[in-house]
């Protein structure tokens, strides 16, 4: 989370020359030749990708990530579906390697206070990590996602607080209810809110500790 240099921007492109999934089978790669988050991006991302594409007829859509840290979703959405893919980053340092590996546009970055999506028309699917737990005003947070739908276009969040996770399991409320983690949900709250914000639940599912859902744009809710 900070501003990148001239030098750091040319030692994370030192780094994603080694590509995305560095083979060991020759030895041991010291991780100062490769940039590790891209392989673990995309490999947590894998499961989003199946859940989305089982329950999504995609058909060359556009789709924009919110908070998106490596483009684990976007990057296999293109490649598999031909998507045209969009990210609103948090950080600089995400946005940078993006734009400069994957050449995929993250021009806007995420701003949780004043959320808009500044680019222009409209998505067929809007994907969202961790952005609901983390939302100041959730309903209104919604209502630009839905002006920025496609009539029947989806959005899919994920890595959503879970409240079961401390009043289930016994952890830490002061942890999971931090100064940044506005909201938690559990299952019928979270499909609530996106009903009453003008969506249709399609998926809600315990992810580990977390929460995730898909919903579909309802025209006249």
């Amino acid at each position: 989370p900070v501003a990148l240099t001239e030098d750091h921007k040319q030692r994370l492109r030192e780094r994603m020359a080694g590509g995305v999934f560095v083979s060991e089978h020759q030895g041991r790669v010291p991780k100062a030749n490769y940039l590790a988050g891209l392989s673990g991006d995309r490999l947590a991302a894998a499961k989003h990708v199946e859940i989305i594409s089982s329950l999504v007829e995609l058909r060359r859509p556009r789709v924009l990530e919110l908070r998106s840290k490596l483009a684990g979703i976007l990057e296999p959405l293109r490649r598999l579906y031909d998507a045209s893919p969009f990210a609103m980053p948090l950080f600089e340092t995400h946005q940078f390697v993006i734009e400069e590996f994957y050449k995929i546009p993250a021009t806007h970055l995420l701003d949780y206070d004043h959320f808009t999506i500044p680019y222009e028309g409209q998505f067929d699917l809007v994907v969202g990590n961790h952005i609901l737990t983390h939302a100041v005003r959730p309903i209104e947070l919604l209502k630009v996602i839905k002006d920025k739908l496609t009539p029947g276009g989806h959005v899919y969040f994920y890595n959503e607080a879970n409240e079961a996770d401390f009043l289930g399991l016994g952890t830490s409320m002061i942890n999971n209810l931090n100064a940044f983690h506005l909201q938690v949900f559990d299952a019928p709250s979270i499909a609530r809110m996106l009903v009453a914000a003008g969506f249709e639940p399609v998926l809600v599912a315990r992810d580990h500790l977390n929460l995730l859902v898909l919903a579909r744009n309802v025209e006249n809710p």
